[in-house]
């Protein structure tokens, strides 16, 4: 049977109509997940998110840093970072929060309230004496503690460790982070200093040493 010939502008129309095939899409990056809190009391404005937000969508290591803004109100923590952390799958979080003049890189979550029972933005107190009545007094910090602040004195930053994140919403953080199941194991708590918002040259400084500090947390 002789072989059909196909005129070569019909087999032009007939190609041009099969759907090119899609490229493979990229691996998918590992993430980090950064978060921060929303301003509380009076203030209109917090470091720890103003730091923490503009590492959003940026690569450190490998990584794709992702963000997240919590909210300083008692019980109203735990469900974002579970959420989060079952969506993003991140290998690395690291919460941060408002401190003193110096980076504090925190080493235990402790299960309780500061027995001034401080108000939230809700202006309700503390709405029972521990965190989690069940859990576990404290919990240590899944950071490499000593390695970031190694990397942080290393490029010249002024660093600490801390074993007391206080008894605010900051260790409320601190403590569901490190009690979430299902969670990376490389995970923790840091304070930032306090840095006005017009301060644009120290909140420039503060946000190239998170990111020492990030890096040197996700890097072995």
């Amino acid at each position: 049977m002789p072989l059909r010939i196909i005129p070569p502008a019909v087999f032009m129309i007939v190609c041009a109509s099969i759907p090119a095939a899609e490229p493979a899409p990229d691996t998918q990056k590992p993430v980090i997940l950064l978060t921060g809190f929303e301003p509380f009391g009076r203030s209109n404005f917090n470091t720890s998110w103003d730091i923490v937000s503009r590492f959003e969508g940026k690569e450190i290591a490998g990584h794709v840093v992702k963000t997240l803004k919590l909210k300083v109100v008692y019980d109203e923590i735990d469900e974002p970072l579970k959420e989060a952390v079952e969506k993003l799958k991140p290998d690395v979080v690291i919460s941060f929060g408002e401190g003193t003049r110096d980076i504090h890189v925190e080493r235990v979550a402790a299960n309780g309230y500061h027995p001034m029972k401080p108000k939230d933005n809700k202006r309700n107190p503390p709405p029972r004496e521990r965190i989690a009545p069940d859990g576990p007094a404290n919990i240590e910090s899944g950071l490499r503690v000593d390695a970031i602040l190694k990397a942080l004195h290393d490029a010249k930053f002024r660093a600490y460790d801390s074993n007391d994140a206080g008894g605010y919403l900051c260790n409320e953080c601190f403590y569901r982070l490190m009690a979430l199941k299902d969670a990376p194991a490389v995970r923790g708590f840091v304070h930032v200093p306090v840095i006005k918002p017009s301060d644009e040259a120290g909140r420039k400084e503060l946000e190239e040493a998170v990111g020492v500090l990030v890096r040197a947390a996700v890097e072995k």
